[in-house]
């Protein structure tokens, strides 16, 4: 039972950790960006708090593409 309240617990932590982070990847340089979202395309993570990241960075690099920014 505390290993499940455990692990829930991570999970919570690292969703309000990469939301809170979100907003940061504006500020990101294209390089950065690129290889990031390689290294998602590349190890396809399934862990919950790497699946969320690689999901904002998705969403970092369709945002650039509509200001036809084509970094990744």
């Amino acid at each position: 039972m505390t290993k499940k309240i455990y692990i829930s617990a991570i999970i919570l932590g690292a969703a309000f950790f990469l939301c809170g982070c979100e907003g940061g990847m504006s500020d990101m340089s294209n390089q950065e960006l690129a290889a990031k979202n390689d290294e998602c395309v590349r190890l396809n993570p399934t862990s919950p708090g790497k699946v969320t990241a690689c999901e904002n960075i998705r969403k970092e690099c369709q945002r650039r593409r509509k200001d036809k920014n084509y970094a990744c």
